[in-house]
């Protein structure tokens, strides 16, 4: 994929998902939820979009909307992000919904306000996302560890849901806390866990199973990509998930930009069988996904310039002893970059534009010899 912005204006806390041929972006737009809808998922530039809600200001839950997710489940369209009340600011950041009654997501009118996620604990909690495991729904979702209003550790939250829109307070479980040093910003003073999205490679041959998350500060350049793996069983029992030591993406100042890539999107790619693309021996799966982050183009622009960037990783990427990824436009190892000037692909053409790619890198080793 081409690495570069898929839209003009700052696209940060980017979730995507591709349904009925049709790629759905939202983001982090601080006073509504906007949904955009686009055949090209490097092109979000002139695309459909609607604005699912926007809220009066000055109501409760009208400030610092972030990190929205679009969902369908159980036959019907969610949007899950947090949101915080005038007045009172950051600490009062909960979970709420959006539901809409229509099967089409971009029907404005459709969508209606249910307030917070029901049968969560009342402490300060983000970035939420939801996921299907031995066919029950799990939340996940960042935050303070509880009782602790110190505004110095976030950590990853799970716990079951009765439905989508109800939780079950007493299974709540913590299957991450931020303690390796690449998780904690400010010389270690503060810990940050945040960003989680499930991921499941096994649509696309893949082995991994487990949770993507953002770690370190979001404001830095150092914000980079962790992984949880699944191990299997109860995934409520904190023993289930095993934290790799090193990061999934991270930025090279040696390299040049994009820098801290965090808050990732998956889409997978399902066109394609089973590769072996682990370590050497270790005998891994692997497949290939679409991984939507965003970054910014120069170092230390904090939270200015967030652009949402697509990148094409392969399963080999995941492996527990695997090493990290560098997000460089100058190139990443083991990843295909495409000029950005070839054809960007399409929700029809997912196949057809991975064997171009494919086939590209075939022709240039051919060149070598």
């Amino acid at each position: 994929m081409s690495n570069i912005p898929i839209a003009d204006i700052d696209t940060p806390d980017p979730w995507m998902l591709r349904h009925n041929n049709y790629f759905y972006l939202t983001f982090t737009c601080g006073n509504r939820v906007e949904i955009w809808m686009s055949q090209s998922m490097e092109n979000f530039r002139s695309c459909q979009k609607i604005t699912a809600w926007h809220p009066t200001p000055g109501t409760p839950w009208s400030i610092d909307l972030w990190a929205p997710e679009l969902h369908y489940l159980h036959g019907t369209w969610y949007v899950y992000f947090c949101a915080a009340h005038p007045g009172q600011g950051n600490p009062s950041h909960r979970t709420v919904l959006l539901r809409s009654s229509s099967q089409d997501p971009m029907d404005a009118g459709a969508w209606s306000f249910l307030g917070p996620l029901q049968g969560l604990p009342d402490h300060w909690n983000i970035d939420a996302t939801v996921l299907s495991l031995h066919n029950k729904l799990y939340c996940c979702y960042s935050g303070w560890p509880l009782g602790d209003h110190s505004d110095t550790q976030q950590d990853l939250f799970l716990i079951e849901l009765a439905d989508p829109e109800h939780a079950l307070t007493n299974t709540l479980t913590c299957i991450s806390r931020a303690e390796l040093p690449w998780e904690r910003p400010e010389g270690g003073r503060r810990g940050v866990n945040e960003g989680p999205t499930w991921l499941s490679m096994s649509s696309c041959g893949g082995e991994f199973e487990g949770i993507v998350y953002s770690a370190n500060g979001s404001w830095t350049s150092d914000y980079t990509l962790g992984l949880l793996h699944y191990t299997g069983g109860d995934p409520l029992n904190g023993r289930s998930w095993r934290k790799r030591p090193k990061p999934l993406l991270r930025s090279c100042r040696e390299k040049g930009g994009p820098f801290g890539p965090g808050h990732a999107s998956f889409i997978p790619v399902v066109d394609e069988g089973p590769r072996n693309e682990g370590p050497a021996g270790s005998g891994w799966r692997s497949g290939r996904v679409y991984c939507i982050y965003h970054a910014t183009e120069r170092e230390g622009e904090g939270w200015n310039n967030r652009k949402a960037r697509v990148l094409c990783l392969h399963g080999g990427h995941f492996h527990p002893s695997a090493e990290s990824c560098c997000c460089s436009m100058r190139g990443m190892a083991g990843l295909q970059e495409r000029k950005s000037h070839e054809p960007v692909m399409h929700a029809e053409h997912h196949g057809s534009g991975l064997l171009h790619e494919i086939g590209n890198m075939l022709r240039k080793k051919i060149n070598e010899f």
